[in-house]
């Protein structure tokens, strides 16, 4: 994760038990309070989540694009 955000991006991150159904309707809920409140254009973004796969993460870029 990049230590600095665009200035009007927000990152959110999620506990494991929240369904990814409930994530995507408060990230949408979310981004459009904050515009509402702010009257700026602001993104919110769900935090990505990284591969924990230790065979994939040793792979080399050319064997990734293999699979």
């Amino acid at each position: 994760m990049a230590d600095i955000l665009a200035p009007l991006h927000v990152l959110v991150r999620f506990g494991e038990a929240i369904p990814a159904s409930v994530q995507g309707v408060a990230l949408l809920d979310f981004e459009r309070s904050i515009r509402a409140q702010s009257g700026l254009r602001v993104e919110v973004f769900k935090e990505a989540k990284g591969d924990d796969s230790k065979l994939r993460s040793a792979m080399t870029a050319q064997q990734r694009a293999k699979l």
